[in-house]
Formats: structure tokens, sequence, C-alpha cells
């Protein structure tokens, strides 16, 4: 929770709110609807801003409310319904990948109210694919996956598993690293089958480092990209940030890359680079231009925390680029 919106319709759901905003506002920011417009056209204008949505009402009014606005389970708000005694918790909307199970959680040690939690995994104590991808940072790329793999582990069926990447805790019970029928695969591509319904997971731990020409061309430099990523069957998911000089800051190709697939963009001055470590492609004209001899090798480890580079300086275009992974395991 960090961005929250309470509504309440009467005078006893106001008080409440009051209380639940007074208990909430010393770990994140809390928004009160004022009741003096359209509750409507709050959640409207708020749907997209706020992580989290309170209503202090019946749950039917909350349903019917957010119905309009509801668009899928990986980028929905996490929305709860409380009854304006305050004696119960019911997260309604995104309770897994938007939080609201675990929201409810928390809002309902602080009022000491009951959690009413209805989502199945939680319920029979299973194995649940979105907590987990949310809790290891990994990207589900085909959120079917939730509901399928939910509904083989409620039957009582194995899931399989496999991962590029080494393990840390203990494997879920409802995994097996052996052959299945229904699998996760965690890795940097988005394209392996291991399993024959394979669903892809990717963590987002790359940094790519970007230099490019002056004005490159925004198509240009999004075919370049894609083009190296796919030949190195890197998914765009994997993608943490990218990365270059502080004098690309205003590059509009770089920046439109950004906003288009909502990747940050972090820059870094010519000294900060220089301090990167690794074994980098020198040139001197970089160097004269730029005040250091290489951009993007070194934006990218830098990005990465002087993580593993994956891909050294590639070419084209204009453009020129490499990717570092930062250290990461798949934790359970």
């Amino acid at each position: 929770m960090r961005e929250i919106g309470i509504l309440a319709f009467t005078d006893r759901g106001r008080h409440l709110a009051a209380k639940v905003s007074d208990r909430l506002s010393c770990e994140c920011n809390v928004d009160l609807f004022d009741n003096k417009g359209s509750a409507k056209d709050y959640l409207r204008e708020h749907f997209d801003q706020k992580d989290t949505f309170i209503f202090i009402c019946a749950a039917g009014i909350a349903v019917r409310m957010i119905a309009p606005l509801i668009k899928s389970k990986d980028v929905d708000p996490a929305v709860i319904v409380m009854d304006e005694f305050g004696q119960f918790v019911i997260p309604i909307l995104s309770g897994h990948l938007g939080g609201a199970n675990e929201a409810g959680e928390r809002i309902s040690s602080l009022l000491d109210a009951t959690l009413v939690l209805t989502t199945a995994t939680d319920i029979n104590e299973k194995f649940a694919v979105d907590v987990w991808s949310k809790y290891a940072g990994c990207k589900i790329v085909d959120i079917s996956c939730i509901k399928t793999i939910s509904a083989a582990i409620l039957r009582g069926e194995k899931v399989g598993f496999e991962s590029g990447f080494p393990f840390e805790g203990k494997v879920p019970k409802e995994l097996t690293l052996d052959a299945a029928e229904i699998g996760i695969c965690v890795s940097l591509s988005d394209q392996l089958k291991p399993f024959p319904q394979t669903f892809n997971m990717v963590p987002r731990i790359v940094t790519m480092g970007i230099g490019c020409r002056k004005n490159t061309s925004i198509e240009q430099f999004e075919k370049f990209v894609l083009g190296v990523l796919e030949e190195n069957k890197v998914s765009i998911h994997a993608i943490e940030k990218i990365a270059s000089i502080d004098i690309k800051k205003y590059e509009k190709c770089i920046l439109a890359f950004s906003d288009k697939y909502q990747i940050p963009f972090v820059t870094y001055n010519a000294e900060e680079l220089s301090t990167a470590t690794g074994d980098f492609e020198v040139s001197e004209f970089v160097k004269s231009v730029t005040g250091v001899d290489n951009i993007c090798e070194r934006s990218a480890c830098l990005g990465s925390g002087n993580g593993r580079r994956i891909l050294s300086k590639t070419s084209g275009s204009g453009v020129t680029c490499a990717l570092a992974m930062k250290d990461w395991k798949c934790k359970f």
C-alpha cells in the first residue's frame, strides 16, 4: 500500500474511514473521498493512480462502482470492503497481484477486525503462483496461467517447475522438478517450452545500457533494440531499467521507448561511468565527445549494480547496446 483512497457514505462509515486513515497515514498516502462530488467520478479519476481502495459500505455498492473500471488482474488496484462497524475486512479485487489480501491483513490487524479471504489457494493453504511471482519479482507473461495453475493445484495435481537460476529456500510441495503436463519456466526468455503447457515467468533483473547518435529516429531505435533482445533470447519483460550517459537524458528515441514499454530510464555522468569496473570496449572518439571511453557497457554495468554482463557492446542503426544482469535467485 502506497496510495490509498477511502470511500464511505454514512456518518458511521465516515467515522471509521477517519480512523483507518489516521492509522495508515504514517505508512502511506491516504485520500478520503469527501462526498461533495460523485463517487463514480472520483473513482474514474483515481482508479489508475492509486494502488488500493477501501470501501466502507455494502459489498454490492463497491462492486457496482468498480465494475466499469476493471481491466485485468495484473493492472487493477487492490479493492477492499469493510462494514461500517469495522468488524470485517474483505478483499474483493486483486487479492494477490494487486496486494488486496496483504493489505487486508494489515488493516485487520490495525483495527482488530476479522479478515475474510475468499481466494481458493489461500483458504486451502496452497501455493499461489501470482503471490509467489510478486514476492520473487517475476513478470507473469500470460496471466491466464494463474487460473490454470491454481486449478491444477486445487485438483491435487503436481505443477512442473524449471528455472535457469539457482533456488533459495524450499520448493513448495505443489511443485515438482520432474516432468509434468503443466509447468512454470523461469528464465530471461519468454519463449522456452519445457512442458507441454508452459507458463513463462521472467525476472526483471537486466539493465540495458544504451548509446546512440543524436536524433536517432524512434522507429529505428525500437527496431534495433527489440532485434537485439530477440537475437539474444532476452524478453523485454526482463529489462529492469535503461541506462545511458546524462547528455542523452532528453534523447527522444530513448524516452519514447522507455514510455512505451514502461521501463525506467536512468543516466550517469561521465565521472560516474568511469567508476564502472570491467573490461570494456574502448573508443577514443566517444571519449573525446563524452568524456568517457564507453557508454553502453559501462552504464549497463552501473545500472545492474556491477552485475554480470550478458551482452557486450552491439552496434547498428546509430545505436549501441549492452546488457548486464544483477545477481538473482528463485526464492521460495
